[in-house]
């Protein structure tokens, strides 16, 4: 015999060896050996920890017993077995019993092993406990579920609460206005005042118990998908604000923008909000110029982008020359309430961009903001070319 085959079959040797040795002395993994029916004939270190067996216990005994008796009723091991046979492995995840009656959750390949004519004569079994992870997840659903459960009842509760707030907020109105209508000759001008005051502070009240409701919509509202033509979109909110772009002499210019699958009452409650904001934050003197535009762009060039760099995005601009606002609050801007203006400099509930924010979230996009003193406001939507 040459020295070349004589290495290589020490070589073998060895492999075969060590193989060995690797597989019965493993803890971690269970290696189980089975017959063409599926009894046990060998197993490691590693099956006994975990099954907690000897293997003179189990060498001998059919893989069921490692089964709960449901699982057993239902010829699962036997089910996988055939599966195995037929498809080359089965792989799967349940519930297994030890010897002493407890649990744990495995997951486990059954890979069919073949002799040189391909018939199969046994099977290979390899299980892993992975009954911390299974607790992990367990624990991970239940929170989620609760967490759920708390939204539903706080968004329950607001829902209701704006709704119930309307009734007494209106009476509260309609006196205003008959104590208007009879006595506003004879108030003072004290009383006009404060009548005056009143009659602002319920009408704050009102935007406010609105814009809660919208709010509590962006998460209620069933989320119903469909093709959206931007453009028309744009042309209705333009319509919805035509009062205000008059008497502002404002130019609204929309560049061709994409037809996507979006919920279509939140995106148009996305541009009546950012396009209100452009008119209502424009500059004195200065004829507000609002530019819409959109375009596609990869992951690596959004600012501050940490997350799939393999994504691509749909990218709307709405852009203004408005009184902007300082950097360091583009991300604080839309927080609810959240508002950089006095109530007297500016009207407004503060919760107009949240709603933006949550409406981003629902198509699983986002929304950044840029803003310069004096100098504008730019606004970008980013929607994922494929959810």
């Amino acid at each position: 015999m040459s020295q070349k085959k004589l290495a290589l079959g020490n070589r073998s040797q060895l492999t075969s060896l060590y193989w060995e040795k690797m597989i019965s002395e493993v803890q971690d993994y269970s290696f189980i050996l089975l017959d063409n029916d599926g009894y046990i004939i060998d197993w490691n270190k590693g099956a006994e920890t975990l099954k907690g067996y000897t293997a003179e216990e189990a060498i001998g005994r059919h893989f069921r017993i490692f089964y709960t008796q449901q699982d057993q009723e239902l010829h699962l091991a036997e089910k996988f077995i055939e599966q195995a046979r037929k498809q080359g492995k089965a792989e799967y995840e349940g519930w297994r019993v030890r010897k002493d009656g407890t649990l744990f959750w495995s997951s486990v390949i059954i890979t069919a092993l073949h002799n040189d004519a391909h018939d199969v004569i046994g099977f290979a079994k390899v299980t892993r406990d992975l009954t911390e992870r299974k607790s992990a997840e367990d624990r991970m659903k239940k929170k989620n579920a609760e967490l759920e459960q708390m939204n539903q009842e706080l968004t329950s509760f607001a829902y209701v609460s704006s709704h119930d707030l309307q009734a007494p907020l209106r009476k509260i109105q309609s006196f205003i206005h008959r104590i208007k209508e009879v006595d506003g000759e004879t108030l003072s001008d004290k009383g006009k005042e404060y009548m005056q005051r009143i009659v602002n502070t319920t009408s704050h009240m009102q935007a406010l118990i609105e814009d809660l409701l919208a709010y509590s919509r962006t998460s209620t509202q069933e989320r119903n998908f469909e093709r959206v033509d931007l453009n028309e979109i744009i042309e209705i909110v333009k319509r919805d604000l035509d009062e205000t772009i008059r008497d502002k002499h404002a130019v609204v210019e929309a560049l061709p923008l994409p037809v996507l699958d979006l919920i279509r009452f939140q995106f148009q409650q996305l541009f009546v909000n950012l396009l209100s904001n452009a008119l209502k934050f424009s500059r004195k003197d200065i004829r507000p110029h609002i530019l819409i535009r959109a375009d596609e762009v990869t992951a690596d060039q959004i600012k501050g982008y940490t997350g799939d760099m393999t994504k691509r995005f749909h990218h709307i601009v709405i852009a203004d020359n408005g009184i902007g606002f300082d950097e360091a609050y583009s991300n604080r801007i839309f927080e609810v309430f959240q508002r950089l203006h006095g109530q007297s400099e500016y009207s407004g509930t503060g919760i107009g961009l949240s709603i933006c924010k949550r409406i981003l979230d629902n198509h699983n996009g986002f929304i950044q903001a840029e803003g310069k003193l004096n100098e504008g406001a730019t606004f970008h939507i980013y929607i994922p070319v494929e959810r």
